[in-house]
């Protein structure tokens, strides 16, 4: 039997509408999927809570809710959960998270252990210190002997030896500014953009962050997903694309944070 040529020119339309509608559902490959998202709040701009203890805010926040937009995944109880990075950690090696986002480095040592994303922001760590009764810190060389606190298992902590600081450690950043301020702490190490965003937008605490940076080798933020995890190429490609088409500059710069 012969075809006529409007009956194959016919097919040949419907087989290029057939592969553009592919392609728009690519998009969409976590459609059916619900995820656990864990969020370390790391601090102003990347991840934090304010107003709403159930509602993160900042950069990572906008990238996650710009994946969901392009992955269509649904997210458990439609929130994402503020929770310290180790726990979070945790949860991603027992099975009960998917994804962990908020100032997560990454590292080799960490990679042997979990899948991450693209890198999608470089920063540096800081010293913040308070600038009451002369503890001023001028830069890492100063902290020999002093009391600064780290987070465990962090950088930071690997930082706190080399330079000869006693480390003691902390799980919750705006306890451990308060543990600076009543003078528990001479100054703790963390990454940088959220110690300077708490220095600059809380004047009366009188605190400051060193202008030297060290450490950009462990600020390397991306998301961390459990090893092996069967969604780490879509979120990993899809924040490749926002990348490559100006999306992750634009929110970065939304947060003054380009």
């Amino acid at each position: 039997m012969r075809f006529s040529k409007n009956i194959i020119a016919a097919a040949l339309a419907a087989a290029i509408g057939m592969a553009g509608l592919s392609q728009a559902h690519a998009a969409g490959e976590l459609e059916h999927v619900t995820l656990s998202v864990y969020v370390n709040p790391a601090g102003a701009p990347q991840a934090f809570l304010k107003d709403n203890l159930l509602h993160p805010m900042g950069i990572e926040i906008d990238i996650l809710f710009e994946l969901q937009r392009r992955l269509m995944f649904n997210l458990k109880e439609n929130r994402v959960y503020p929770l310290p990075r180790t726990d979070a950690f945790a949860r991603l090696r027992d099975g009960t998270a998917d994804l962990v986002i908020g100032g997560i480095s990454y590292t080799e040592a960490r990679a042997e252990k979990y899948d991450f994303t693209p890198v999608f922001w470089h920063s540096s760590l800081g010293i913040l210190y308070s600038k009451d009764g002369g503890r001023a810190i001028r830069n890492e060389n100063d902290i020999k002997g002093r009391r600064i606190g780290v987070e465990k298992d962090s950088a930071a902590e690997n930082y706190a030896a080399k330079y000869g600081a006693t480390p003691v450690y902390f799980t919750n950043l705006t306890m451990a500014i308060y543990q600076l301020s009543a003078g528990q702490l001479d100054g703790l190490i963390y990454d940088r953009p959220p110690i300077a965003d708490f220095a600059s937008s809380v004047p009366s605490m009188n605190m400051a962050v060193t202008d030297s940076k060290f450490g950009e080798e462990v600020c390397m933020f991306a998301f961390a997903l459990a090893k092996h995890s069967p969604y780490t190429k879509y979120i990993s490609d899809t924040l490749k694309e926002m990348q490559e088409d100006g999306t992750i500059d634009g929110i970065l710069a939304e947060w003054g944070a380009e």
